[in-house]
């Protein structure tokens, strides 16, 4: 089958939005905001498994994934992963504080 030259190699559509300086900067963070994802969700089921453990339990991959979390579990791991992102995130956090002050309409991460 002969290849069509003129076909289009990317996407049709508005390109990606660009937030930092350069393009390579936003891949560089949408890579970073990808792990700290895996991160807090292995965070969670550490989390589980020691919840498991010290009721005696044992963290078998079906009680890990039974697992229902109460009110107070759930608030405690939102108030660390918050502390998690406020703490990988600082730099950037940063440079909008002054920007959010400035124009209330600006989003907080």
């Amino acid at each position: 089958m002969p290849q069509n030259s003129n076909r289009r190699r990317k996407a049709a559509g508005p390109a990606r939005p660009t937030y930092l300086q350069s393009e390579d900067s936003d891949k560089v963070m949408s890579i970073v905001l990808a792990l700290m994802s895996e991160v807090s969700s292995l965070r969670d089921r550490i989390d589980t498994h020691e919840r498991l453990a010290q009721a005696g339990l044992l963290p078998t991959p079906d009680a890990v994934d039974d697992f229902r979390a109460t009110p107070d579990v759930l608030a405690a791991r939102e108030s660390q992963r918050e502390a998690y992102i406020k703490r990988l995130l600082r730099v950037v956090l940063e440079d909008i504080e002054p920007e959010r002050r400035s124009d209330p309409a600006t989003p907080v991460l």
